[in-house]
């Protein structure tokens, strides 16, 4: 018996509904700028791809983003430009 190790392109049939979390300090800046980081990567946004919830204390603000994946590297390009950002805590 053979068996074999699903690739990250595998596990995805791409292109694919990918929702990406963000989290980060509740700031005038962050959703404009997570959007930006974004839509480098993508066409432009719609306001129905992303959702935004405040933490019960108000002090974070969590954001889904809805994108149409086209590939495991478009989706590593993303993650990590979002990464990279001081505004932004965590990428799920």
């Amino acid at each position: 018996m053979t068996t074999t190790n699903p690739t990250s392109e595998t596990l995805f049939n791409f292109p694919c509904d990918y929702p990406i979390k963000i989290l980060g300090k509740d700031c005038k800046a962050l959703q404009h700028t997570i959007c930006s980081i974004v839509e480098r990567h993508i066409d432009k946004l719609h306001p129905n791809q992303i959702t935004k919830k405040h933490s019960s204390k108000g002090s974070y603000v969590s954001f889904t983003i809805r994108i149409i994946a086209s590939s495991r590297a478009q989706l590593d390009a993303i993650n990590q430009d979002l990464q990279d950002c001081h505004l932004v805590s965590y990428v799920l």
